[in-house]
């Protein structure tokens, strides 16, 4: 399926995938360290390296590696990234840390069990007052939009069981695992009518904390 993933998305997303992917790379101070999650075939990834950043990305399909390893090979900045073929579920970052880490279209494939498990680790990959970049599929709270949010979630869970064997049933939220003494929204969009959200959260310090300095500072919602 790598080759042709990107055919999946058009027609239903057209393009809003890539912009929800990039809504918020505008939104970013300039980062030096980046792990991405799960990226697929690499069309975030060339964007992320019009900056001059060094990337770590983690994917378990080698075909999708290859696929990013060409894109970047095309944009002369093999030197700096790191492809990681593997589980990232099982990847240690041997202590490393990161400036920022970001989740495009990757937390949705896991379940809330297995959320649990692993998503505390990833968030503990980034510094103190580093960002995490979180790119998926939400539930509308209501309406048409909640409906047929949820028709195209079923739809794709079930494609994807099918071709890959994913364990996930249904969207889960992810809010409740970013807690406000220790993580702030600074910053959300919204495509595709409220099914795609993009959002920065910011780590928090003690200091952050004391100067009561968290909270969403803006959202955007398109259409």
């Amino acid at each position: 399926m790598a080759r042709w993933y990107w055919l999946l998305e058009k027609p239903v997303f057209r393009n809003d995938l890539q912009h929800a992917r990039t809504a918020l790379l505008p939104e970013l101070p300039p980062v030096h360290r980046m792990l991405i999650l799960g990226d697929g075939d690499g069309r975030l990834l060339a964007e992320v390296l019009r900056a001059q950043v060094q990337v770590t990305s983690v994917e378990q399909s080698r075909e999708m590696i290859r696929l990013q390893q060409e894109r970047v090979s095309r944009l002369d900045a093999t030197d700096r990234v790191c492809f990681v073929c593997a589980d990232a579920t099982r990847w240690d970052a041997g202590g490393e840390t990161f400036d920022c880490v970001v989740a495009p279209f990757f937390l949705d494939c896991f379940t809330e069990a297995e959320l649990r498990q692993h998503l505390p680790r990833w968030l503990s990959w980034v510094e103190p007052r580093g960002w995490f970049y979180h790119i998926d599929f939400v539930m509308p709270a209501s309406g048409w939009r909640r409906v047929r949010a949820a028709f195209w979630s079923r739809v794709m869970h079930v494609f994807f069981a099918w071709q890959t064997g994913l364990s996930s049933k249904s969207l889960v939220a992810v809010e409740p695992f970013f807690g406000s003494d220790q993580w702030s929204v600074q910053r959300t969009k919204l495509l595709n009518f409220g099914f795609l959200q993009s959002r920065l959260y910011r780590r928090l310090t003690v200091e952050d904390i004391e100067e009561d300095t968290g909270g969403e500072s803006s959202s955007e919602v398109d259409r």
